[in-house]
């Protein structure tokens, strides 16, 4: 149980990051359909991604450690 409360506290923030970055790379790349993205707005959706993740990430292990 454990284990899977780690997995979790790991890979829930990126994918919270990229479910709340989908809206606004869609206005950037100015279409919802992400196959139309060209590569520029892809890797830009996967650099925001990452580091709002991340971020994310760092705090759910801030509060974590302080409880």
């Amino acid at each position: 149980m454990k284990e899977m409360k780690a997995i979790l506290v790991c890979i829930v923030p990126f994918v919270v990051a990229a479910l709340l970055l989908y809206p606004f790379m869609a206005i950037v790349g100015a279409n919802f359909d992400p196959f139309m993205w060209e590569r520029a707005d892809r890797f830009f959706y996967m650099i925001t991604s990452a580091c709002s993740g991340t971020m994310l990430m760092l705090r759910v292990m801030h509060a974590s450690g302080e409880e």
